[in-house]
């Protein structure tokens, strides 16, 4: 058997630069791979391509925090015609505070300014197709206040004034004018005779003024008469709210009300 001739010396040489040459080519495929990123290809992140037409995702942003729509927002009611303003003792005609039910405005005139602890209620008694009234009691067998109830012209119900079976309020009338002192005169029965009057202005928590005048204490109306003191504004318009209170715990027992304008001093 023969064998195979060892490489020539020219032989080598050729073997030698086939080496050279393909150890180049290795060396510059490591230098491309390490060029990458550690992501690996494209500009997205890991795992990710751009497709020809679209672009990459938008990177998450902060939720916007929500805003009020115009429905939210209270707006202001509208006001009232100055003529029909003078006619009101609750809510305030120049405030935002409004009735869509007449029942709901005897209890708002009961509970936020006539100050019934707990008051009962009766039935809404229709007047016109725009008027009524509404009785109210401290207890079920108490004495009556009668809340006049009117839907003035923007549509809301407003409490236009209070009577009471236990006090008459003969001066001043609804609408007066008065300044300070104001003289008021009518009849009432009232526990130890005292009928106690509060004078406040339409928007405001603060009286104007307080005190008492002192009527019948039997069970017949006795007549009263007196002056109350108080901080005229010399504008405006509020209420004149006088009231009777339990002789049992001193809470409301009965309210009459009127609004009246506030004339300037002389």
């Amino acid at each position: 058997m023969s064998q195979n001739p060892a490489p020539s010396g020219r032989g080598r040489k050729i073997v030698v630069a086939l080496l050279v040459v393909a150890l180049a080519a290795a060396l510059a495929w490591v230098a491309i791979l390490l060029m990458q990123p550690a992501d690996g290809p494209g500009e997205d992140g890991p795992g990710t391509t751009d497709s020809p037409g679209t672009s990459a995702p938008a990177s998450p942003s902060a939720t916007p925090s929500p805003t009020s729509s115009a429905s939210d927002v209270p707006s202001a009611a509208p006001s009232l015609p100055a003529a029909e303003a003078a006619t009101v003792v609750w809510p305030d005609p120049g405030g935002t505070l409004r009735y869509g039910a007449p029942e709901e405005a005897a209890a708002g005139f009961a509970e936020e300014l006539a100050g019934f602890t707990d008051p009962v209620y009766g039935d809404f008694m229709q007047g016109d197709s725009r008027s009524g009234e509404l009785e109210v009691r401290a207890i079920s067998d108490g004495a009556v206040t009668t809340v006049l109830l009117r839907q003035l012209t923007d549509g809301n119900w407003y409490a236009i004034g209070a009577m009471s079976s236990e006090i008459v309020l003969d001066s001043p009338r609804s609408g007066d004018p008065i300044t300070s002192p104001v003289a008021l005169s009518g009849s009432s029965r009232a526990f130890e005779g005292t009928v106690e009057v509060v004078i406040r202005s339409h928007g405001s928590a603060e009286a104007l003024g307080t005190g008492i005048v002192m009527g019948g204490a039997g069970p017949d109306l006795g007549p009263f008469s007196g002056s109350i003191q108080w901080d005229n504004p010399g504008s405006g318009g509020g209420v004149l709210l006088l009231f009777e209170t339990s002789a049992k715990d001193g809470s409301v027992w009965t309210a009459a009300a009127v609004p009246v304008a506030f004339a300037a001093q002389q």
